[in-house]
């Protein structure tokens, strides 16, 4: 897809736009060029006249007068008389042969030695009006220049915003169709064995009174999977269309984790996986001897933070095999509470840390559509920190495991 793109800037965006400034600016160069070279080829042919009527007279005049430096000088600003006022001598010092005005060789517009002599013909512009005009070809030049260079700009920087709209357009979409597959898949496990496992129970094909317990609690779980997933698309569903709400209330936040802990361990009741919790309301002093019982208040929507916590330990089971305890550490840092959810499972790798908190992103790895999962979860926990004037981060290490942490502020008083 990035290659389409790529190749669909270049084609029909970046070569169009190259060409229109080129033209653009050979256009205007061209003007320019056509007033400098008509009154170069007048001040060129204005000297090739000159020049000529002086090999003309010295070709005319008597041999002893030509050693009269005077003589000479007469005979070549009589040459130059031809175009009146226009025309002035030089000799090889910079010095003006005759003329009833004082000119300067260096503010002649166009100069040209005379051949075989040591003398220049200065032509000079008798219409200065023409000056100005050429003047402001080139002031217009530099102006057209200036309108082309930033109209391709424009061109190129809206495309690029274009494109880059377009692209994050069509990446949402791919995102989207990969979460109605997943989503699918993901609804169809838990309800085919909550239909198998109810079947047997409601025609009395189990066993035993153990295994109707089992089934029971498989169903429960099941179900509980299926409550999770549809609030989090719920929710998801409220947060995109600006109607989601929070019924903030000062709460115990340990007992909020403490509560999730124990309904999570309820949600996975078929595993042996041991979850670990450590409340520690110490602060960044160090003096643990000094650990109080109390806690921060936080003022929170326990039931969305409760959703939160239960992502991030449904996130942590699912990427760790069953053996790996999972740990939650519910600790004050000065004035915020944090909630970590540590695992030891395959870890994330660094170039994917930023996107698993867009929706609908899933981690690149080659058994994911095994992996059970919206790509909706830790979405949701960011919104929900940053909802609470708070923030949710991720420490990880691709095969050593990962640590999400929900920092929210809380207030001075406490439990």
């Amino acid at each position: 897809m990035k290659a389409k793109i790529g190749i669909f800037f270049i084609l029909t965006i970046l070569i169009p736009t190259a060409l229109l400034a080129y033209f653009g600016l050979l256009s205007v160069r061209n003007e320019k060029d056509i007033v400098e070279r008509s009154m170069r080829q007048k001040y060129e042919a204005m000297a090739g006249i000159v020049e000529e009527e002086i090999r003309v007279s010295l070709s005319q005049a008597p041999e002893e007068l030509l050693a009269d430096a005077r003589y000479w000088e007469n005979m070549l600003v009589s040459g130059a008389n031809v175009f009146s006022n226009e025309v002035s001598l030089f000799d090889a010092n910079g010095k003006m042969l005759g003329g009833q005005m004082s000119r300067r060789l260096q503010d002649a517009d166009f100069t040209r030695p005379i051949r075989n002599l040591p003398y220049t013909i200065a032509v000079y512009e008798p219409h200065p009006f023409l000056l100005k005009v050429l003047e402001e070809k080139r002031e217009g030049l530099v102006f057209y220049i200036s309108i082309i260079i930033f109209s391709a700009f424009s061109i190129l920087g809206g495309s690029i915003f274009t494109l880059s709209a377009l692209s994050h357009e069509w990446r949402q979409a791919r995102l989207k169709s990969e979460f109605a597959s997943h989503l699918s898949h993901d609804l169809r496990r838990p309800l085919t064995s909550i239909r198998m496992f109810s079947e047997m129970l409601k025609n009395d094909t189990v066993p035993s009174e153990e295994k109707k317990r089992e089934y029971y609690g498989i169903i429960s779980e099941e179900s509980d999977k299926l409550t999770l997933l549809a609030n989090n698309i719920l929710d998801f569903s409220r947060i995109e269309m600006g109607r989601r709400r929070y019924n903030m209330r000062e709460e115990d936040i340990t007992r909020v984790v403490r509560e999730t802990v124990e309904r999570f361990k309820v949600y996975t009741i078929k595993e042996t996986r041991a979850v670990v919790l450590n409340i520690d309301a110490s602060d960044d002093s160090g003096d643990h001897a000094a650990a109080k019982s109390s806690f921060p208040i936080v003022k929170c929507d326990a039931g969305a933070i409760t959703q939160a916590v239960m992502n991030l330990l449904t996130n942590a089971d699912k990427y760790s095999s069953g053996e790996k305890e999972i740990v939650v550490n519910c600790k004050k840092e000065k004035k915020r509470a944090v909630i970590e959810v540590v695992d030891q499972g395959e870890g994330i790798a660094k170039e994917d840390q930023r996107k698993v908190f867009q929706k609908f992103y899933r981690a690149t790895r080659e058994d994911v559509s095994a992996v059970e999962g919206s790509g909706l979860g830790l979405a949701l926990v960011k919104y929900t920190a940053e909802a609470h004037g708070g923030r949710v981060t991720v420490e990880s290490e691709k095969g050593r495991g990962s640590a999400f942490s929900i920092v929210l502020p809380a207030e001075a008083g406490t439990h």
